[in-house]
Order: C-alpha cells, then structure tokens, then sequence
C-alpha cells in the first residue's frame, strides 16, 4: 500500500470513529440528521466511503440543529472532540465536529461537516427570486473576504467577476459582519417543518441541494463500512439530482483525496 492510501485509511478510520460518535449523540438527544452530498453518495454507491474521498457530510433540519449546535455539552461524551461554529467561514453556514490524527509525523484535521437544512418557498417565482437573493448576498459575502476566497469550483462568469472585484477593492467597502448577519436570517426565512421544499441552502451544489422535503421523510438506514447511517429516503431523486448518473465512477484523473488540505490544522 503507498504513503497517500495508507494516509487517507487513517484519517477515515478516524473519521469513521467520530461518526460513530456523532450518531451516539442525536440518538440520545432525539436529533434528526441525514447524510448528505459525497457521504451519501458513498453509502449508496461503495456503502461507505468513497475510496479516494475523505469528506463526511451531514444535514440537520434546523430546530434540531440549533439544539445540536446550542444545547448540547459535548464534553460529557468526549473531551477530544471540538464542535466548532464555522458560520463565518466564507459564506457557509456550518458546524465541524473535530478531532485529529497523526500519520507518518504528520498531524490532520478530521471533521464532520454538519449543515443546517432550512425551508424555501413552495411558489416558483418566490422559491426563484429566494434563490437568486441568496446567491447575491453570499456573493457580497466572498467580496468582503475575497483575498482568503479559495473556490475550484467556480465557473468562468464568477472567475471574471471575483478579477473585478479584487481589482476594486470592494472588500473595503463591504461590511463581512453585516453580509454574515444578512444571510444568516435569510436561510431561516422558512420553516423546515412547514415547507414543501427544503434543503442545505448555502451548500456547495446550490439550487440542486434543494429538494421536496419528502425526499428525506424520516430517513433509512443504509450500511456505510461497519455501522449503518440516515439518509433520505428518497436518495436515488436526491442524488440523481446532484450528479445525474451518480453510479457512474469519475475518470481515474478526477479521483483525489484532499486529505493534503487538513495536514497540520
């Protein structure tokens, strides 16, 4: 096995412990939660985790995570592990479940990404009008911090507008605090129990983490390495749409860890 394989086993080893934990928790606090994105996806397809991945994604409908995030002392179930408030980190909106391993002299950051997953409006011009807003505010948000900005994902259009606006300066005249503070009370807007459609708002994939909320229901168990975790009930709509053929491996070219990410965190 190489160095890179023997270092990424590790750290989802480890990962994988923290998750056990992380379901200890809502178990014994009544707390709903879903897997979400590549996690999800690894469930699904590999019924664990994706080979080369190293991400773990969870979604938590909003009352209950802000009981997660507000009511809970996590020092009573392990004192190794850090939830830490990540709402100000360039515009996603989020709580990491930490700990850390070392590897080979090197130590890495695990995580749990834990997202909130709110309401939307059921009408299609408001749901559209909501999600352009959305992105315009969280778009102000990575102005304001523009030169901590780091995004692969970015399309050429966006690529060309965060050119302008570094060369404006604009992160001089946008308030961060008031972006956060805006955003913040935006993706709360509507009720997850009352609305039809629900999602992780602020998520990577935007508008396609948006989904009927019947797509989660209550949730089903599926086997993910030796446990078994939530995911919406409806994963094959949620994940089709996502990635579309979302059996379908990437390119061998695509298939990286990101484990180089959390080294000495």
């Amino acid at each position: 096995m190489k160095k890179k394989e023997k270092i990424l086993l590790k750290i989802q080893e480890e990962e994988l412990k923290l998750l056990k934990e992380f379901i200890r928790i809502c178990s014994q606090n009544k707390i709903r939660y879903f897997a979400l994105g590549g996690s999800l996806l690894g469930a699904v397809r590999h019924k664990g985790f994706i080979p080369w991945d190293d991400d773990m994604d969870l979604g938590i409908p909003r009352n209950d995570f802000d009981k997660f995030t507000n009511g809970i002392d996590f020092n009573k179930y392990n004192k190794n592990y850090i939830l830490e408030n990540s709402e100000v980190n360039l515009g996603v909106f989020q709580y990491k479940l930490k700990s850390g391993v070392q590897v080979f002299g090197e130590k890495y950051e695990v995580c749990l990404d834990i997202f909130p997953l709110d309401g939307v409006p059921v009408n299609r011009f408001k749901k559209l009008y909501f999600e352009r807003k959305i992105l315009f505010y969280r778009m102000l948000y990575k102005f304001s911090v523009i030169d901590q900005v780091v995004d692969k994902d970015r399309g050429t259009f966006e690529n060309l507008l965060f050119k302008i606006a570094k060369f404006l300066k604009l992160n001089k005249f946008i308030s961060t605090s008031l972006m956060n503070c805006k955003l913040k009370r935006l993706i709360k807007s509507y009720d997850y129990s009352s609305s039809r459609y629900v999602g992780n708002i602020l998520g990577r994939y935007r508008s396609k983490e948006i989904v009927e909320k019947d797509f989660f229901g209550e949730g089903v168990l599926l086997p993910f390495e030796d446990i078994y975790i939530n995911c919406p009930v409806n994963y094959d709509c949620y994940l089709k749409n996502i990635y579309c053929d979302y059996m379908q491996l990437p390119p061998v070219k695509d298939r990286i860890p990101h484990f180089e990410e959390l080294k000495n965190q």
